[in-house]
């Protein structure tokens, strides 16, 4: 039987179980299932457990659907590697050295551009707005001119889930911002009118692929008063069937697929916007999307569960 550990960021083995929030549990709980019943046995593990002088995992958690328990293992060797661990250098380096002797789905070059959103708005130029790079608020100040909407977007460069993001007038930015680490800014993309023949109110949408194969898609929307649909941040979430996915983000997802061939396989996202003109735009992209499902995405993301188990199975 196939051996798939998913890897995660730091842990504390002496937990009772590897989950705070019960949602998380029950769909890993499924997820490890499903694998075990087409020929694939899971594990989860964080980087930390990993004995690098003799190449192996010293632990491990696995979960036994027969007795409906999560179980702690030693001295685990698996065939691949799903990432799933937060965007640290320290991390990285990590990652690279267990790298030297197992193979990681997403590869670890693709996880580390895509998190790159400064990157990403250079592959994707035509569909981003311009950005720039900001230490402090001199190199803030500096970069003010140049845009031209009356909101100012600042993101750091590799966060998730809407972290450390801010949105703030241009007029009072210089006095209210909090620059605390580097920055990506840029222009606000005014949302509000939202998508095409399907809202008429702020949000993104996310379209989560397999390769080149489309997954299932989403919309999020901010609760009242916010500009962040993330679900961490409050916002809600309605799956859209993919025959109602505007035409005009088939090129974007094109483009995708031409600048990232190399990488196969790839698991990843990306998140669009819609301004007031229908034009869609390039918010970011993500090679860790979520593997618990939101409310009513249950049977959507049964297909990327078992995407990924086709995935698992026929990558050597």
């Amino acid at each position: 039987m196939k051996k798939v550990l998913i890897l995660f960021g730091k842990s504390d083995w002496q937990k009772k179980s590897p989950f705070e929030k019960e949602s998380h549990r029950l769909a890993y709980e499924y997820f490890y299932s499903l694998c075990k019943n087409n020929g694939i046995q899971m594990y989860r593990a964080s980087y930390e457990w990993y004995d690098y002088k003799k190449n192996i995992f010293d632990w491990a958690w696995t979960y036994t659907s027969k007795n409906e328990s999560w179980k702690k293992v030693r001295r685990v060797k698996p065939d691949l590697i799903y990432d799933k661990t937060p965007a640290k250098a320290e991390i990285y380096h990590k990652k690279e050295l267990i790298s030297k002797n197992y193979l990681f789905i997403n590869d670890l070059e693709f996880t580390q551009t895509v998190r790159n959103k400064f990157i990403i708005s250079l592959l994707f130029e035509k569909w981003s707005k311009k950005n720039w790079l900001v230490r402090n608020k001199r190199e803030l100040g500096g970069v003010l001119p140049h845009i031209t909407s009356s909101k100012v977007v600042l993101k750091p460069l590799n966060e998730c889930g809407g972290k450390y993001i801010q949105i703030l007038d241009k007029k009072e930015i210089l006095k209210n911002v909090v620059l605390d680490r580097l920055y990506l800014v840029q222009e606000f993309i005014d949302s509000s009118h939202g998508i095409p023949g399907i809202n008429k109110t702020l949000h993104d949408l996310r379209v989560i692929l397999v390769n080149k194969k489309i997954i299932y898609s989403y919309i999020r929307e901010p609760k009242e008063g916010n500009y962040l649909a993330n679900l961490a941040q409050g916002g809600s979430l309605k799956i859209l069937p993919l025959n109602k996915l505007p035409r005009s983000i088939f090129p974007i997802i094109e483009s995708a697929n031409q600048v990232f061939e190399t990488f196969n396989p790839r698991i990843f996202a990306i998140d669009f916007m819609f301004d007031q003109d229908k034009k869609p735009w390039v918010v970011e992209l993500n090679a860790m999307p979520g593997l618990y499902p939101a409310p009513g995405e249950q049977h959507h993301i049964n297909r990327l569960y078992r995407e990924m188990i086709r995935v698992f199975h026929i990558t050597n």
